[in-house]
């Protein structure tokens, strides 16, 4: 599956970057690479994701989303249960 089948409140481990290697790098600057956990935080526009990576926050277009290779690791969060 990728980042952009996710939705907010997912819990997902990367396992797969699909881009040229500029963008893998500016990636792995923003701490985006395979094994790290992201948790998705909002739907942005056209496809999009605001994604948390630790403490830092940052917005992918859909385009990019797509091309992130995630597995599953949590489900949606209840808001009633944190």
């Amino acid at each position: 599956m990728d980042l952009s089948a996710c939705g907010p409140g997912e819990a997902v481990r990367v396992v797969g970057i699909g881009l040229d290697e500029g963008m893998r790098r500016r990636c792995r600057e923003l701490g985006l690479h395979p094994g790290v956990v992201v948790h998705v935080t909002h739907r942005a526009a056209f496809g999009g994701r605001v994604v948390a990576v630790g403490a830092d926050r940052f917005a992918l277009d859909g385009r990019t989303c797509a091309q992130v290779t995630v597995e599953a690791i949590g489900s949606p969060v209840d808001a009633g249960t944190r």
